[in-house]
């Protein structure tokens, strides 16, 4: 259901764009595996087919807890709050 919502989602948001000079590339990384993968990829190759604008590439990452490290790998730590850091000068 939620792959459904998703991909009607992408295409509402293709139906309210405005002129597009280049196709956005949406990079969909998943956990699923097996024939649930493949009917994603198949969902994604449809929406891909029926307009011009997105480019929807899925991307195995492996399982689920594989798939949350890189997903935490590819975001950008918190900077330090230096104004409260012990020994800091006003």
């Amino acid at each position: 259901m939620r792959i459904k919502l998703l991909v009607i989602a992408l295409a509402a948001a293709g139906c309210y764009s405005g002129a597009a000079s280049a196709q956005t590339e949406i990079q969909w990384w998943h956990s699923m595996g097996g024939a649930l993968g493949e009917k994603l990829n198949v969902l994604a190759d449809k929406f891909n087919a029926g307009q011009k604008d997105y480019k929807v590439v899925t991307a195995y990452k492996g399982s689920y807890p594989e798939s949350m490290t890189a997903a935490i790998a590819n975001t950008a730590p918190p900077r330090p709050d230096t104004r409260s850091s012990p020994g800091a000068t006003t």
